[in-house]
């Protein structure tokens, strides 16, 4: 029989034996090492935590509500300009401003409903606003149990408008078009249905809202604004995506013998590959008055944008022309802008600089008007 098999067995067994065991200061000192680390990860949570010197108390702050998620955040938009007035939005003085200071709470609820609340603190627009004030931005329900059928309800952005829609943080440019700024709706306060279909391929949006812009809880007649846009992405490869949209909307203002119906249409295109991007928008939007002649107003803005480093600068071009009255003369706004922006951190800590040269409606032309914004996003 052959026992090496039980012998080597053995031998493994009495190894722990024959190594010489720690003494008892290497066990001390083994054993102080731990409690330092217990000790400094102990006091790294309670810094977290935000324990208080005096008491050592953890503050905390709690949800009131059921909502199975809460969010807090927000972006701050500084800038300083100087310059002629290219358009009449800007005034002909030189200045700094708070050009938005925003606060986001937003929160879900497992029954499929989110909820939206953000306020204004800055100057929220580019007027010459004084005493700033606290102002509600948006303020809405989302039910998205099902992603063809969304249920929007309270205030916010109408789905009129390509440019206008896109987030104030991520724009090419520091100031949207002048025609994406005055023929688009704005904020509102209605009811939106809401959905996409084909993987996100398909969207689309309609409403129904009171139609006298933003905070305001009133509505000048018993009839509402109706919007509506569809937008699909017809092309879509590894290198190359090409978007289309279109916008109407109707609404009648006023009452009795001073009504106006105003109708709008906007079509919009979006091309990117890799580095390159583009757009080009169009609107026209229609005014028949009761007891006055009718008018209409038309405008388009095309550009594009191109990253010189990879998700560090890009650069972008863009060309707009606003014509408040078709049948007027001399009354046509034309801008070039050419914008230059320096990610930091991406969106979060972002520098952008822009130069418009506007030919604005009357005597005045080649204004010119330097801008710069800093942006931050907590």
């Amino acid at each position: 029989m052959n026992t090496a098999p039980l012998r080597l067995l053995a031998l493994l067994a009495l190894l722990p034996a024959l190594l010489p065991a720690a003494t008892v200061e290497e066990r001390l000192a083994t054993l102080e090492s731990r409690i330092t680390a217990l000790s400094e990860e102990n006091a790294a949570l309670k810094n977290q935590l935000g324990t208080t010197a005096q008491g050592g108390q953890p503050l905390f702050v709690t949800v009131t509500g059921k909502e199975k998620k809460l969010s807090i955040g927000g972006y701050v938009q500084l800038q300083g300009e100087t310059g002629g007035a290219p358009d009449d939005r800007f005034p002909v003085n030189d200045r700094f401003l708070v050009r938005r200071a925003r606060l986001t709470l937003k929160g879900s609820f497992v029954e499929d409903i989110d909820f939206v609340f953000q306020s204004e603190f800055g100057n929220g627009n580019l007027a010459q606003n004084a005493n700033y004030r606290a102002q509600l931005t948006d303020l809405y329900t989302i039910w998205k149990k099902y992603d063809f059928a969304n249920v929007t309800f309270g205030q916010f952005k109408t789905p009129y408008g390509y440019e206008q829609l896109q987030p104030d943080t991520k724009l090419p440019f520091i100031e949207r078009s002048l025609p994406g700024d005055r023929m688009t709706l704005s904020r509102q306060i209605g009811l939106m249905t809401s959905g996409k279909f084909y993987d996100e391929r398909l969207t689309y949006a309609t409403g129904v809202f009171n139609g006298n812009s933003v905070n305001n809880g009133g509505n000048d007649n018993e009839n509402f604004m109706t919007v509506g846009r569809i937008a699909g992405t017809p092309v879509k490869t590894k290198k190359l995506a090409l978007s289309l949209g279109a916008n109407a909307y109707s609404s009648e203002d006023g009452v009795s013998a001073a009504t106006t119906r105003r109708t709008g249409y906007a079509f919009d295109a979006q091309l990117n590959s890799g580095r390159f991007d583009s757009a080009i928008e169009w609107f026209h939007t229609d005014f028949d008055k009761t007891g006055a002649a009718d008018t209409a107003a038309a405008g388009w803005a095309a550009y594009t944008s191109y990253f010189l480093i990879p998700k560090k600068i890009r650069a972008a071009v863009r060309y707009e022309t606003y014509d408040p009255n078709t049948s007027a003369a001399d009354d046509q706004f034309r801008t070039w802008t050419l914008g230059l922006s320096y990610f930091i951190k991406g969106d979060d800590l972002k520098l952008t600089v822009n130069y418009l040269l506007g030919d604005p409606a009357g005597r005045l032309d080649n204004q010119g008007r330097f801008v710069a914004q800093a942006q931050v996003i907590f």
